[in-house]
């Protein structure tokens, strides 16, 4: 038996399933990264739109200008807890920037200021 040959092919074919799986991890991904935004485009659809248009550039808004953007007030957890502002996918708003590739990296709540940033 020619032994060599044998791991050798066994070690393509593992290679072509490393690369097959690291394919099929890319698409979860993809597809994970289109169901939050799908969570988020119905009710902060408007800041999810502004944030991709800006092309990766830091953006800093007030929180009425949040406001105005998305249509409607901000809860009064937004001027109170920094936590709302964090950047997790267990909060609907978050998703908003997250989904699109942006964080917040700076919350003034005594300014009412939120800076995102890629």
């Amino acid at each position: 038996m020619d032994y060599d040959r044998i791991i050798i092919e066994m070690l393509d074919r593992i290679k072509t399933l490393e690369d097959e799986v690291a394919i099929i991890k890319g698409s979860i991904n993809t597809f994970d990264k289109k169901i939050d935004a799908a969570k988020s485009s119905k009710k902060y659809r408007r800041l999810t739109e502004l944030l991709a248009n800006s092309e990766g550039k830091p953006v800093s808004l007030s929180f009425k200008q949040i406001e105005d953007i998305i249509g409607f007030p901000l809860p009064d957890s937004a001027r109170e807890h920094r936590a709302f502002w964090a950047n997790t996918t267990s909060h609907s708003i978050a998703l908003s920037w997250l989904s699109v590739g942006y964080k917040t990296v700076d919350v003034n709540l005594s300014s009412e200021l939120v800076v995102f940033e890629k």
